[in-house]
């Protein structure tokens, strides 16, 4: 090869032609004398016969800050050769852009091993660098929107039928389920949750998969940042029609909850004994009369001596009273049945499966016999009794306002009779 590029001038002139953007060789005895071929002058818009054979010709097209690095790698490789001659600068093309280039060379030493020449190539890298560029800012833009949103999110990939790993947790995941980046890069659910709560969200994941669409449901899981509620949402993520990975969001709605139980708590049972109040019970005996088939019975009770331990003792002991009776109530009847406060010292009972007459008024007397027992409350005895009045689904009515009447009216004959 040798003798040829000796022998035919072309066969060089095609190598420097063909060779990256340009070759260069400069004299190390004479700083100031470096021969660039004439595709490295094209690179950056200038006509080859324009610019002299000189290190000050290039060295002005130099961003400053890189012709310093370029410098100190040169000053380097001539005092150890095995440090690289190898880096990426910037220059500025003739338009006024900026052409990035890979400058490479390395150099040629006498026998006593001092540096003469130097031998380099050029090759132009801006596509790349813009490449590069545009896939930080791609980048950038991505852990903005992945780490500044307050949704906890986190990356997996499928890896196989039941089969996902983790990739990575935001910041907000971090935060709010104690759960670093350490921690779940790499780990499968079964690692990083457990047995029982990783098959749980396995079912989910793979739910994703075999649907390819999104998915949405409420876990409650065990973290380091304790038991907590979750909102997720699953996305899939295709590749060849295939989905690799999954995208989930997660929002913790412990607090939510817990909130939305409170409010139907308070609209649904009595602030004071616990007890359902007159609308969930008027709602419990619409869904019980849908079907005629049911029978219950509906029991009106209406305590008697209750004004006077109230006037007596004041309305700390009468509440006290009104637990003890709600206590008392809850205890008589069986898990189908149902006791609810209507207001006051007015509670209602539904007796299920409670149709005879004899049966009706042998579990009225045995209410009687409870609430008649004395209640003992700081160092006081106090006594009250109870009217109670009752009727019949469906022979006595169809809703609520007629089984309410005719207990009422039942109620009130039995205080007659007292």
């Amino acid at each position: 090869m040798y003798q040829k590029i000796n022998e035919d001038s072309e066969i060089f002139d095609f190598l420097q032609e063909a060779t990256l953007d340009g070759i260069w060789y400069w004299d190390l005895e004479d700083l100031e004398h470096e021969w660039m071929s004439p595709k490295f002058w094209k690179t950056f818009g200038y006509d080859p016969k324009e610019k002299k054979h000189a290190a000050s010709e290039w060295q002005s097209l130099v961003h400053k800050k890189d012709l310093s690095l370029v410098k100190d790698n040169f000053n380097r490789h001539l005092k150890d050769p095995k440090h690289p001659f190898d880096q990426v600068i910037r220059y500025r093309h003739r338009n006024g852009t900026t052409i990035w280039v890979r400058c490479r060379g390395f150099a040629i030493r006498d026998n006593d091993g001092k540096p003469i020449r130097m031998l380099g190539a050029h090759m132009n890298v801006t596509k790349l660098m813009k490449s590069q560029h545009e896939m930080n800012r791609l980048k950038n833009e991505y852990e903005k929107v992945f780490n500044g949103t307050q949704d906890a999110l986190f990356l997996i990939k499928v890896k196989d039928k039941r089969q996902f790993q983790f990739i990575r947790n935001n910041q907000s995941h971090q935060k709010i389920t104690g759960i670093s980046q350490s921690m779940i890069a790499g780990k499968t659910p079964y690692e990083l949750l457990g047995r029982e709560a990783g098959e749980a969200v396995v079912d989910h994941y793979q739910n994703c998969v075999d649907k390819e669409t999104t998915v949405t449901y409420e876990e409650s899981l065990e973290l380091p940042s304790g038991k907590r509620l979750w909102n997720t949402t699953l996305t899939p993520i295709f590749s060849d029609n295939k989905v690799t990975h999954i995208v989930g969001s997660a929002v913790d709605i412990t607090e939510q909850r817990a909130l939305e139980n409170e409010l139907v708590r308070r609209a649904n049972y009595d602030a004071l004994t616990g007890l359902a109040n007159r609308e969930f019970l008027t709602n419990k005996i619409e869904e019980c009369t849908q079907n005629l088939d049911k029978k219950f019975v509906f029991l009106f009770i209406d305590l008697d001596g209750f004004k006077e331990i109230n006037d007596s003792y004041g309305h700390a002991i009468g509440d006290q009273v009104l637990k003890e009776v709600a206590n008392r109530l809850k205890h008589s009847i069986d898990t189908d049945d149902f006791v609810a406060r209507l207001g006051g010292d007015e509670f209602v009972i539904i007796k299920c499966d409670l149709y005879n007459l004899d049966a009706i008024d042998g579990f009225k007397e045995s209410i009687l016999k409870t609430l008649t027992k004395p209640i003992y409350h700081e160092g006081k005895t106090l006594h009250i009794n109870a009217s109670i009045g009752f009727s019949r689904f469906p022979q006595d009515g169809l809703d609520y306002d007629q089984l309410a009447h005719h207990a009422d009216r039942a109620m009130y004959v039995m205080k007659e009779k007292q």
